[in-house]
């Protein structure tokens, strides 16, 4: 299915439109994945409840990105999404990078549709203090991409750049395109904290040894939300949900009571 918000098309699936549960499951996704990730936790809930998946723009079969985003404007593309559904009340399940998605909606006012709880899943939104030795790769490369602006290498900045992005950034950076790159820096660099106290009532899962959104994140999260409860799994990375899927079926079912 798909859907137009924003110019952007979104590609979507929805499950058991006809559910009797008066809540719906809205599934968000993390970076650099698409809604196929949560094809076993739709199979799960979807039986009971009406279950909605969307690919995040740049993700996916839904649109490319023709500029970088902030995360509040994945917000507003979600929020709208939900809107144009009619959904009335929803679960939001969020996964990484969705999980900033979710923390956001839950600070805004002018929601059309009522957030019931929430379910993160190894989520970011914690910005961490950088050591030392990556504060200084970081001031380096601010500085020769400022040196890349002279006009003597202007014209070579794009072989330039090619070659401090290759230096100083990660393999998965690297790969990334200009526009994704730029979304993920904006991302990283917005400490969600704040907004934790907005929080609705949230389950908490997180794998036992994530090292992108470690367990330290988990404890911040669930110190700040007021009615919340944390989920260790063991022997499980970032993607706890698939390393450990037996498990977390059983707190789902639990939570959820399917």
């Amino acid at each position: 299915m798909n859907l137009q918000i924003k110019n952007y098309n979104i590609n979507y699936i929805d499950e058991n439109i006809n559910s009797k549960e008066p809540f719906t499951i809205v599934f968000l996704h993390g970076w650099g994945s698409s809604l196929q990730v949560f094809s076993h936790l739709i199979s799960l809930t979807k039986d009971k409840f009406r279950t909605v998946s969307l690919d995040l723009v740049g993700h996916g079969n839904s649109s490319s990105l023709d500029r970088s985003f902030f995360v509040d404007d994945y917000v507003e593309i979600v929020k709208e999404f939900i809107e144009k559904l009619s959904l009335q009340k929803v679960i939001l399940i969020g996964h990484s990078y969705g999980g900033r998605i979710i923390i956001k909606l839950n600070s805004r006012e002018d929601l059309k549709f009522e957030i019931i709880k929430n379910i993160l899943i190894d989520s970011a939104g914690i910005r961490r203090k950088l050591n030392f030795i990556v504060r200084t790769r970081i001031k380096c490369f601010k500085i020769l991409k400022k040196i890349s602006k002279l006009s003597v290498i202007k014209k070579h900045f794009s072989k330039f750049e090619n070659h401090l992005y290759k230096a100083f950034g990660s393999n998965d950076y690297n790969n990334l395109d200009v526009f994704k790159r730029d979304t993920v820096v904006k991302a990283v660099n917005e400490d969600l904290t704040p907004l934790l106290k907005n929080m609705k009532e949230t389950l908490l899962i997180w794998g036992e040894n994530d090292k992108d959104t470690p367990i330290s994140d988990a404890k911040i999260m669930e110190n700040n939300i007021k009615n919340s409860g944390l989920v260790i799994i063991k022997n499980a990375g970032h993607f706890s949900f698939i390393d450990d899927s037996f498990t977390v079926d059983k707190v789902l079912k639990s939570y959820l009571n399917i």
